[in-house]
């Protein structure tokens, strides 16, 4: 199937438009195996829909996708998935459905600069992202690089929540679990009030 019409595709369309790149997928991948040759990839598939809904997919190295852009609601993808992306998603006890009231995009350049400090295969976040998004007012799809000055802010903001994560973890080693936990009562109350 082709969008010939410069559009974005539909959601109703997508299931189409996936289940072909499987077929091909799992053609070429099967031809690749027969001169002995094992596929070891994956593939990621973001669209946002002309309807402004993100679709986020992952084929294996079967070509078979998986949808995972309502459960878990993000993608990783390669070595650094393991070294980890999941651990500290794990540490941090990320669950998607917060995901309103986190800041994405500074979670992702995290987990990147973190990751890439063990993984040598793992780029640091440099700022080469892209953004992303359904512009309501124009009623279109908008990519573009991201701005230097955001990717500065990432970048000092990155650093700041590192030093932040090390400073409670040396509280806690100098004050002990107890007095700690005294603590996270009084930032959640504070947090509380801040709502």
């Amino acid at each position: 199937m082709g969008l010939k019409e410069g559009r974005n595709p539909r959601v109703s369309e997508i299931e189409e438009i996936v289940g072909e790149i499987e077929r091909r997928l799992i053609q070429r991948y099967c031809e690749l195996r027969n001169v002995g040759i094992e596929p070891s990839i994956q593939l990621l598939l973001a669209i946002v829909t002309q309807e402004g809904k993100p679709l986020l997919y992952v084929f294996d190295s079967r070509g078979i996708a998986e949808p995972v852009h309502d459960n878990p609601g993000y993608a990783l993808l390669g070595s650094g998935t393991i070294t980890g992306g999941l651990l500290l998603l794990r540490l941090l006890d990320y669950h998607p459905g917060e995901a309103w009231e986190w800041d994405l995009g500074l979670l992702s350049a995290f987990i990147i600069d973190m990751v890439s400090e063990v993984d040598p295969s793992v780029s640091p976040f440099l700022g080469e992202s892209f953004y992303i998004r359904y512009d309501e007012k124009e009623g279109k799809v908008v990519l573009g690089p991201l701005k230097i000055e955001v990717y500065k802010e990432y970048k000092d903001r990155v650093r700041k929540r590192r030093e932040l994560l090390r400073y409670i973890w040396n509280l806690a080693e100098k004050l002990g679990e107890k007095s700690e936990e005294t603590i996270i009562e009084k930032l959640n109350m504070l947090e509380k009030e801040a709502k």
